[in-house]
Parts: C-alpha cells; sequence; structure tokens
C-alpha cells in the first residue's frame, strides 16, 4: 500500500459520503463521534450533536464544518458512528444538506436537513416518515437513509433499510427507484448515490454484506435501470470518470478479516475498466469515492473517530488521495 495514497486531511469523525466542488475543494460527510463526554452515553451507546458536513481544501487540507451539531450515535470509543452519512452541495441556489440517520427518533433522525442563512439546521423532509407511510418495497416498515444526492430541481435520497431511492422536490417525498428483491432475508441495501460524469445516477448496494453479491446500478435521470454490474462485497462509495471508468468502494472487501486487525484491515477499492477489467487498491474502511479525471478520492478508516482506531491518531478518519 505504501506509495499508493497521500493523505489530504486526518483527524475526521467516522467520514462517509464524500463530493468534489469547484476550486479543488471536497465536501464531507462526518458522521461524529457520539456523546462530547460521558454524561451522553448510556452503556454501549454514546448520544450526541458531533456530527457535521465539512470543506476540506482539496491541496492544503484546510477543514471548514458548514453544518454543525448534526446528530450522532456511536460507541464509547467513538466508533463506528451513525449520523450524518450523507451530505450533498445544493445548486444553482448554493447551500448544504445533510441526511441523518441511525439515532433515536427525534427532530434529527430520518429527516433530510438544510443550512439555513444563518448557519442554523432546518428539516427539508421526513424521509423515515415516507417510510412509515407507504413502505414501497413491501416488507414492513425499516428505514435508514443513508446518502444523499442534489439534482436540479430535486434531492434524490438513498434509504438503505427501505431498499429505495426518493425525490424530494420542494418538501415531498415521492418514490424514485426501488431497489431489486433478492429473496428471503437478503435485501439490496442501497448505501450510496452519486452522478457519474455522463450525467446518470450510479447506486451501490451493501446487500446484507453478502461477499461477491453486491451490485452498483445505473440509472437515468427520471429512474429508469439502464445497467448493473456485479460481483462487489458491501459497497459503500461509487463514482464514475468521464473515461467510464468506475470506481467502487467495499466497506469489508478484499481478503482481511476483523479477527487479522490491526495487522491487516478489512476494505478496498475496485476500479473497473471501461473493458470490464478489475484492479484493487487496498483502503481500510472505505466509504464515499469521488474521482475527477484521473484523480480519485476516498474516505479512509470510515468507521473511525478523529483519535483513531483503538486509540491510534494513524487510523483515524481520513481523506485519501489516490494512486492505482
Amino acid at each position: 500500500m505504501a506509495g499508493k495514497y497521500t493523505v489530504v486531511r486526518a483527524g475526521l469523525d467516522n467520514p462517509r459520503q464524500i463530493n468534489i466542488l469547484g476550486r479543488g475543494q471536497i465536501l464531507v460527510a462526518e458522521t461524529g463521534r457520539g456523546a462530547r463526554n460521558p454524561e451522553g452515553c448510556d452503556g454501549r451507546r454514546c448520544t450526541g450533536r458531533t456530527g457535521q458536513v465539512t470543506v476540506l481544501n482539496g491541496r492544503t487540507g484546510r477543514a471548514v464544518p458548514v453544518m454543525h451539531n448534526l446528530l450522532s450515535v456511536a460507541g464509547p470509543d467513538g466508533s463506528f458512528a451513525g449520523g450524518a452519512s450523507g451530505a450533498a452541495a445544493r445548486r444553482p441556489r448554493g447551500g448544504f444538506v445533510a441526511i441523518v440517520n441511525g439515532g433515536p427518533p427525534g427532530s434529527q433522525w430520518g429527516k433530510l436537513l438544510g443550512r439555513g442563512a444563518k448557519g442554523n439546521n432546518y428539516v427539508i423532509a421526513d424521509i423515515s416518515r415516507f417510510e412509515q407511510n407507504n413502505d414501497p418495497d413491501g416488507e414492513g416498515v425499516e428505514s435508514n437513509p443513508y446518502s444523499v444526492l442534489a439534482l436540479k430541481g430535486q434531492i434524490l435520497v438513498a434509504d438503505a433499510a427501505g431498499d429505495s431511492i426518493l425525490s424530494v422536490k420542494r418538501g415531498k417525498v415521492r418514490l424514485w427507484a426501488l431497489l431489486p428483491e433478492y429473496g428471503p432475508r437478503v435485501d439490496a441495501v442501497p448505501t450510496v448515490l452519486s452522478k457519474g460524469a455522463d450525467g446518470d445516477i450510479y447506486v451501490g448496494e451493501l446487500h446484507s454484506e453478502q461477499r461477491g453479491k453486491a451490485k452498483v446500478h445505473r440509472f437515468d435521470r427520471d429512474g429508469n435501470l439502464l445497467r448493473s454490474w456485479g460481483g462487489f462485497t458491501s459497497v459503500t462509495g461509487v463514482d464514475r470518470a468521464e473515461d467510464g471508468t468506475l470506481y467502487v468502494s467495499e466497506l469489508f472487501g478484499g481478503n482481511c478479516g476483523f479477527d487479522q486487525i490491526p495487522s491487516c484491515f478489512p476494505g478496498r477499492v475496485v476500479k473497473v475498466a471501461p473493458d470490464g477489467d478489475r484492479r484493487y487498491l487496498p483502503v481500510p474502511f472505505p466509504s464515499g469515492i469521488a474521482v475527477r479525471g484521473q484523480r480519485a478520492v476516498v474516505a479512509a478508516f470510515s468507521t473511525s473517530p478523529g483519535t483513531g482506531f483503538g486509540g491510534n491518531p494513524a487510523w483515524s478518519g481520513a481523506i485519501w488521495r489516490l494512486r492505482f
């Protein structure tokens, strides 16, 4: 792995979805580290408002938070947090949005949030309520909105537990696409949304964490399925470059298991050429990935707090620039 990546920024709290903005900036959704102090902990769960959305300077690594005080739930060490797992920048009006999951029901849980003119957070739409009222996949009410994509005139949200992609227009939520059914106890679990360089929409599956079974789907802007790629493991990031190359993050991909930590961490990024050839790069617990030209950036150690996995700062949540 040596020489295959450059650290853009380390010390991030459970970084998940990322997007490349203009002028080399990188938008990062940080799910936080749970509680700020022990008073926010209840047994093995710590709840607080430590999540945020951050803009990084891709050259210097300078970080500027643009949304604050987002719900976060994590273990006592701040790892494997749930919260603001998705974020996007809206255009042409500007502003930022985040989707919040993984916490107790309340003012932010299951909701699409926006940043107000004074820096406050406000509710754009209640995603989990749509699942409660409609249950699009007909398998019982389950909601875990995980990824968000801002398009002209609408915002798309991937509800991982609901196996659905939802569209939000002027605060109204509707079904945009329903993910395929794979049989009893096996769900698609869409965890990532992105717009490729071709303008189409890409959706990645966790696929109940089954090895080699997850897919990446390509949709048009109206939610019609165009194509699928298979053979992935627990997809948590996807983007497509101008030359048609597909980049896919596999959270638990590769040959390393949890019992091999810290000598070997699960996770890798897959580079799929237009002719189908695949190349692999080990990346510990990767999540969001974004590509511009031939440059790819990825959220590494996406399940680690800013203090690092196991308290080791070298294993903190980070953004890496990859070299295949």
